[in-house]
């Protein structure tokens, strides 16, 4: 029964693995572009406003009023009237501004959903292919106290050793396969963020390799992400499109009428009257909107906007070159830091790895000795490895800094 159920979950194991599809970052890009629900609600948006721009020459009902009674004289009129309100062209011209401006920013917006998007999948991806190289570092790990214990377990057997040293050896293989565990679960989990991102029917891991490849576009002078600065730049034409809107409302309004009605009799007591005759009248006013009080306050208000959001822009500028200054100044640090594992630190490590297993062989050093050594030459290729993480994580956030 035991081995029944082993079969069942070395079967699921297997097909799960195989289920996965290697995916490059690119294409993985491509896929999320097209599935991304963020991406989606920002074509949605973008699609809403462009639907909408041309809803600024919205006109005032149609105003029809009747009339039925004595009117004119002591015999029962009728009168029709139809009345309309136009605004002047001005103010239906701002209007449609403004509808333009936040259609431009909404195709922005995408954009900048878009560059964000790159940049989250570069560092699942990224975090992926890390964990990859940590597993490889483990399982060396794992192999290396396996082979220890072996040797440490013969030699308790054979009376050379006592059981301090098997029992350190075995410690050392579990805290091994302990975080391999640990990394495999890790692991899951940023696969399942990769797939989030890419949001596909199929299930996608990323392709072996790369880890150590990844470049910067530009190490030059920096004046900010042009699309990000664009859309703050938008932000910017909306208020002052949204000004000049809330200034027309205070242009007059053109009434134009029309009335037909007829007329029986030529006074009170006329008895005088023609059944099929009706008279016509034109009319034509102007609303003036001489109690503006609210309106000028919303027009400052509105200026007040105006300042905001040159505000922002400011702000954004600032930040967007303080943030690749200090992203900067931390893969600079980084890349030397890398250069000297390449240089020498994995060197070191494979020295150090060498002599410790010749000189245990040859009894000159002794298990807490050999131990501390091979700990030795292990952390440093995972300090080599944790560096080349944080490497790539900066130029990820630089690309995505100077991303057009």
């Amino acid at each position: 029964m035991k081995n029944k159920y082993l079969h069942i979950l070395f079967l699921l194991c297997f097909l799960n693995f195989f289920s996965q599809t290697p995916v490059s970052l690119e294409t993985a890009f491509e896929k999320a572009i097209e599935n991304n629900l963020q991406v989606k609600s920002g074509q949605l948006k973008k699609d809403y406003h462009h639907r909408i721009k041309n809803s600024a020459a919205v006109v005032d009902p149609l105003n029809i009023t009747a009339e039925i009674g004595q009117l004119n004289s002591a015999y029962a009129d009728n009168a029709i009237s139809v009345n309309q309100k136009l605004r002047l062209p001005k103010f239906y011209q701002s209007q449609n501004q403004v509808l333009m401006e936040e259609w431009k920013n909404a195709m922005l917006t995408l954009e900048v959903q878009k560059l964000q998007l790159k940049r989250e999948l570069a560092l699942s991806y990224n975090n992926l292919n890390y964990l990859d190289e940590k597993q490889k570092l483990l399982e060396k790990a794992d192999s290396i106290y396996s082979q220890y214990y072996q040797r440490a377990d013969l030699r308790l057997r054979a009376g050379e050793s006592n059981i301090l040293e098997k029992t350190t050896a075995e410690n050392y293989r579990s805290q091994a396969e302990i975080q391999l565990q640990n990394l495999m679960k890790d692991r899951e989990v940023s696969q399942h963020q990769l797939n989030y991102l890419i949001n596909d029917a199929q299930y996608y891991t990323n392709l072996k390799g790369g880890f150590y490849i990844m470049e910067l576009i530009s190490d030059g002078n920096y004046d900010g992400n042009a699309t990000v600065l664009k859309q703050y730049e938008q932000q910017k034409n909306i208020e002052n499109a949204k000004l000049n809107a809330e200034k027309t409302k205070l242009l007059p309004s053109v009434n134009l009428g029309v009335t037909s009605a007829t007329q029986y009799g030529f006074g009170a007591d006329e008895k005088f009257y023609d059944r099929g005759k009706r008279f016509q009248s034109g009319l034509i006013g102007l609303d003036l909107p001489l109690f503006n009080t609210a309106q000028k306050s919303i027009i400052e208000g509105q200026k007040i906007n105006q300042q905001i959001a040159e505000n922002n822009y400011q702000i954004a500028v600032k930040n967007l070159k303080n943030r690749y200054a200090v992203t900067f100044g931390a893969y600079l640090k980084l890349k030397s830091e890398l250069e000297y594992y390449r240089s020498k630190g994995l060197k070191n490590a494979q020295t150090i790895f060498f002599t410790a297993n010749l000189l245990l062989k040859e009894g000159e050093i002794n298990y807490l000795e050999y131990t501390m050594l091979v700990n030795q030459s292990l952390e440093i290729e995972n300090r080599y490895i944790d560096a080349q993480k944080l490497f790539n994580e900066k130029i990820i956030e630089l690309n995505a800094l100077r991303a057009e």
